[in-house]
């Protein structure tokens, strides 16, 4: 190797340990307007936060390790650990300091009262358990993934008999849409459910499946599917839900 080629490369190490040195409060102070960590500890490839929000909306204590030679590369990448009080998830992330985030392995449990009032109604309990092998995030939003989402325990509020486990599927892509796509099944339980997700690049989303009544269904779930109106010869209601995360 040349003389030049050795000293650029010298100063190229001696650029990124100094970065990866920096203190990962600096991280916290140049973070999008719509993030918020605080109790920053550590450094900037290496630390953990004692809480993260995004959009005012809680995730609980994170921690990161990264690999600060993609710098070289002007690209960085990092596996972190989300830790909100009764779950965690971690998994591998990169980008190149734009819109985009892409994560690989992403996998654990987090209590669906993280999303409440986003994709879930205020007061539901249960469990997200994630097992995805990859997903890309722009602006905040998922836009592609590949894996299984379950939802284990699934209750409503008050002393409502809990509904049960489901099942959505996502990467099964619908041809010639650019809409992340999946597919949701219940996993037994009182009450049963098939239907088909649609979440578009604007953040706007669609449920349409039916549901049914299952064994051991309580009244109170009758009484729920009563709303969806008239069932079909195997006891089934149509039913559509959407909105915008």
């Amino acid at each position: 190797m040349k003389r030049g080629a050795l000293i650029a490369a010298g100063i190229a190490a001696f650029l990124v340990f100094m970065i990866a040195m920096v203190p990962a409060s600096q991280l916290a102070r140049r973070l999008p307007a719509s993030v918020a960590l605080t109790g920053a500890s550590g450094t900037i490839w290496s630390g953990r936060g004692r809480a993260l929000s995004v959009s005012g909306r809680p995730l609980g204590g994170i921690a990161w390790s990264c690999s600060p030679w993609r710098l070289l590369l002007l690209h960085w990448s990092c596996h972190a650990t989300l830790s909100p009080t009764g779950g965690e998830v971690s998994g591998d992330l990169s980008g190149s300091f734009g819109d985009e985030i892409n994560g690989e392995a992403i996998r654990g449990r987090l209590p669906i009262r993280l999303f409440e009032g986003l994709v879930t109604p205020h007061g539901w309990t249960g469990e997200l358990e994630l097992d995805l092998s990859e997903i890309r995030i722009v602006k905040l939003r998922p836009t592609a993934a590949s894996g299984t989402l379950y939802v284990r325990n699934l209750h409503p509020p008050g002393n409502g008999q809990a509904l049960g486990d489901f099942e959505l599927v996502v990467g099964e892509g619908t041809v010639g849409s650019n809409a992340l796509n999946g597919r949701l099944r219940d996993l037994g339980g009182p009450l049963h459910v098939r239907g088909a997700v649609e979440l578009g690049q604007d953040g706007h989303y669609l449920l349409s499946g039916d549901a049914a009544p299952g064994p051991g269904a309580s009244p109170a779930i009758f009484d729920t599917l009563g709303f969806l109106g008239t069932p079909d010869s195997q006891g089934r209601r149509p039913f559509t839900i959407e909105g915008r995360l």
